[in-house]
C-alpha cells in the first residue's frame, strides 16, 4: 500500500513542478524563481500527498479490522 500511496505522490509532484513551472515562465517570472517555486511546490505536493493518503489508509485499515473484529465477536456469542 505504502508503495503505491508514493507512487501517486510522486505522479502529482512532477504534475504539479511542470504546471508551476509553466505558469511562472508565462507570467515572466526569472529562471531561477521559477525553479524555486516549482521545486518548493512538487515537494509540498509529495508531502501532503504522502501524508494524507498514508493517514486514510490507515484509517480504512483500522475500520476494516475493527469491523471484522466486530463481526466475530457476534458469532462467538450466538
Amino acid at each position: 500500500m505504502r508503495k503505491k500511496i508514493r507512487s501517486v505522490a510522486a505522479t502529482a509532484a512532477v504534475m504539479i513542478f511542470f504546471l508551476m513551472s509553466i505558469v511562472s515562465w508565462f507570467t515572466g517570472v526569472s529562471p531561477g524563481t521559477a525553479s524555486v517555486r516549482a521545486c518548493g511546490g512538487a515537494v509540498i505536493t509529495y508531502l501532503v500527498f504522502s501524508i494524507a493518503g498514508s493517514m486514510i489508509a490507515n484509517i480504512i485499515i483500522n475500520e476494516m479490522v475493527k469491523n471484522r473484529y466486530h463481526k466475530l465477536a457476534e458469532k462467538d456469542n450466538i
